[in-house]
């Protein structure tokens, strides 16, 4: 999914969220989870590019152009393991804060990506070597049409 559409998304959660907590910190945290998750994006760039170069790896995630990705902040394994610390630590607002906005990410992208059923579950990820076409859909021509 592209940046604008996850902010156009992480927009509306994080005023749910503020709505409930009252809480600028928690609105801010909420938007944040929500659009910074794809950050990992840059990891995988640099990993298969050796180089930034920040055009061309817009260019690179929408086409789906690569032979390995690891997108180590996209695993659903993620969700229960914050509930797990929220209610360890005795701080659920925090864990569901991190959780609504972070899962609804997944979602969106899991639908718009053309993601595999397995794909954003790092454990899968980890079985499948981090290959590419083993995570992803991808046809001739790439995921994503610019």
């Amino acid at each position: 999914m592209k940046l604008e559409h996850h902010i156009a998304v992480s927009v509306p959660v994080s005023l749910g969220v503020f709505y409930f907590t009252k809480s600028i910190f928690y609105f801010l945290f909420s938007l944040a989870i929500g659009v910074l998750v794809d950050i990992d994006h840059i990891f995988d760039y640099i990993a298969e590019e050796k180089k930034f170069d920040l055009k061309h790896l817009f260019i690179k995630s929408y086409l789906g152009d690569f032979k390995k990705i690891y997108l180590f902040f996209h695993a659903y394994e993620y969700v229960p393991l914050a509930i797990f610390l929220g209610y360890y630590f005795k701080n659920m607002t925090f864990a569901f804060v991190f959780v609504i906005p972070y899962f609804i990410h997944l979602i969106f992208d899991q639908f718009s990506n053309r993601t595999k059923p397995l794909g954003y579950f790092l454990i899968y990820r980890i079985f499948v070597k981090f290959e590419m076409k083993k995570i992803f859909n991808v046809p001739p021509g790439g995921i994503h049409k610019i």
